[in-house]
């Protein structure tokens, strides 16, 4: 059975009435890694079978005349190790947490959707092209939450990246190569915390993206309101831009974020920066990062990370990945240090 007459099938046996689908598609990627873990700041020293960001999803369009199209798309988390203590949580199977899953509009003036989707500015960050081995222990992500957490699978990462629950999104059509995106976000959470902020764009986002002749360029903005943790401070604001060029078979970036009132703590700035670069010969390819990050009378962080990948095809290949990251932890908050070091064998198929 092909991939759109699965969908259908899917699609028929949920709601049990008779239905017309137009393009529509079933698609996911199982990312399964084996890692050898001595992280310091987790008091962490095991081995353990980890899914990494294992997805399955049901995407499709409907064609609704004069060049308006009706877009939908449901992504859920997979744990292809099974679940329990590693990356994906506690469940096995079928995730019990979507991903990007929306419903939307399309036409030659752009995109709308409304629902749960990367912020623009996230949008941006991966538009960058610095992610050289995506959701791997060289992800460059700090970690999809405002409590700033560091990420226990991807210890070198440094940049903030969200995906928005209720969220209305525009998306331009490429103009000479410019993109642009925009988001607002209502704190629909807030009124059972007896806060303010129940408005229709108590947080929102924007990007731009460009691209051309192998240069890749993007800068992110995200505001987030606040009142729903704490109403007496003030909002978080999050900067970013990147740039990268691919040539051949070199490929090097750079990327750099600015925090303002980071962790819900008024007037406590984080910034990061990060290099990239990846060699492709062949089916072959090494790369390499480096990340650096600040939290005020926090931290200071630096990180590197290298990987060495075998593609058997456009859809699989396997990796090997070492990421090495060292904490320096400011006096305010008792000194000292901690190293965290993580080998990964890992193994990807997209469908």
């Amino acid at each position: 059975m092909n991939k759109k007459l699965l969908a259908a099938a899917i699609a028929a046996a949920v709601v049990a009435a008779p239905a017309a689908f137009a393009e529509s598609v079933v698609y996911g990627k199982i990312h399964t890694s084996f890692d050898t873990t001595d992280m310091e700041s987790y008091d962490v020293d095991n081995n353990e079978l980890n899914s990494r960001a294992s997805r399955l999803g049901f995407k499709g369009s409907e064609d609704l005349g004069n060049g308006l199209k009706a877009i939908y798309q449901i992504e859920l988390q997979v744990n292809s190790d099974g679940g329990g203590k590693g990356q994906s949580g506690a469940n096995s199977g079928l995730g019990n947490s979507s991903r990007n899953t929306f419903v939307g509009l399309s036409s030659d003036w752009g995109t709308v959707l409304a629902g749960r989707h990367d912020t623009p500015m996230k949008v941006a960050f991966y538009a960058s092209g610095n992610e050289i081995l995506g959701d791997s222990v060289l992800d460059l992500n700090l970690g999809n939450n405002l409590s700033w957490s560091r990420s226990k699978g991807a210890p070198i990462g440094v940049f903030h990246e969200y995906r928005a629950s209720n969220a209305v999104a525009y998306i331009s059509p490429s103009f000479a190569g410019f993109t642009l995106a925009g988001a607002i976000i209502p704190g629909e959470d807030t009124k059972s915390q007896n806060a303010e902020g129940d408005g229709p764009a108590d947080h929102y986002s924007v990007g731009a993206m460009w691209g051309a002749s192998g240069l890749k360029a993007s800068g992110g903005y995200t505001m987030y309101n606040t009142d729903s943790n704490d109403p007496g401070t003030d909002d978080i604001d999050v900067w970013q831009v990147g740039a990268s060029w691919t040539g051949n078979a070199f490929h090097i970036g750079a990327e750099y974020e600015d925090t303002s009132n980071a962790g819900f703590v008024d007037g406590q700035d984080y910034s990061a920066w990060a290099v990239t670069g990846k060699f492709t010969f062949g089916n072959n390819a090494v790369g390499a990062v480096y990340t650096d990050a600040e939290m005020d009378n926090q931290y200071d962080s630096s990180g590197w990370g290298v990987s060495a990948e075998h593609n058997f095809s456009k859809r699989t290949k396997v990796y090997a990945a070492y990421a090495d990251n060292t904490l320096d932890y400011d006096s305010k908050v008792g000194g000292g240090s901690d190293d965290d070091q993580v080998f990964s064998l890992g193994m990807i198929h997209d469908f």
